[in-house]
């Protein structure tokens, strides 16, 4: 093992998605988490809270970690607009032993970069978004909290504690059933699909006209 965890930023990045995960392998793996973006320049979280990358896109070896994560996004605007992003990503593209880690609207990157091709996935992204995205496959999104395919981890945003034990269990570490506290034993299908009102609806298809094939 590395011990280093890759966590990539962008603009109103969830910082609450991924602490537990970044708490656990600290804790109870030794391992610590970098931060990386495609410029060395603070990100505010969500949250407001400001990072500072360790590492650029462009200086990331994937040989130097164990993973690469990433959080959820409350805006995406400017980070599906990021050209060295989406690049930066397209990079992956038939690494089969890398773990890659997104929760929330992260996989929607992964989508973009071509990384979710005929794969099986989950996010926390609206149906009518998921619906009109022209990279998103919609057929292969599963309403569950949790879904691995193949190297690639995504989880709904809800799903921060199941999310960080199965990147961990992915990497081969030993982990507790009630390792994190907050687990849903009992969910449905329903509990995992969202929808947007009209006036949502059309305020999304104004803001990613670009990206929109339906």
């Amino acid at each position: 093992m590395k011990k280093r965890i890759a966590l990539l930023v962008y603009p109103n990045f969830s910082l609450q998605e991924v602490s537990n995960l970044m708490w656990l392998f600290r804790w109870y793996y030794d391992t610590m988490s970098e931060v990386v973006y495609t410029e060395k320049e603070a990100v505010m979280s969500e949250e407001g809270i400001f990072v500072y990358p360790q590492k650029t896109c462009e200086e990331f070896q994937v040989e130097d970690y164990d993973c690469l994560i990433l959080p959820g996004c409350s805006d995406t605007r400017q980070a599906i607009q990021n050209k060295k992003l989406k690049s930066f990503l397209e990079r992956f593209s038939g690494i089969k032993d890398f773990i890659i880690g997104a929760i929330c609207s992260g996989p929607m990157f992964l989508a973009q970069a071509g990384l979710l091709k005929e794969k099986k996935y989950t996010d926390s992204l609206f149906v009518e978004m998921r619906d009109q995205f022209s990279f998103i496959e919609e057929d292969n999104f599963e309403a569950a909290p949790v879904v691995e395919a193949g190297n690639i981890i995504t989880a709904q945003g809800s799903a921060f504690n199941d999310f960080a034990v199965h990147v961990a269990r992915k990497l081969g570490y030993e982990c507790p059933d009630k390792i994190l506290s907050g687990y849903m034993d009992n969910w449905k299908k329903e509990d995992y699909i969202h929808h947007l009102s009209k006036e949502e609806l059309q305020e999304f298809q104004e803001e990613f006209q670009e990206f929109l094939s339906k």
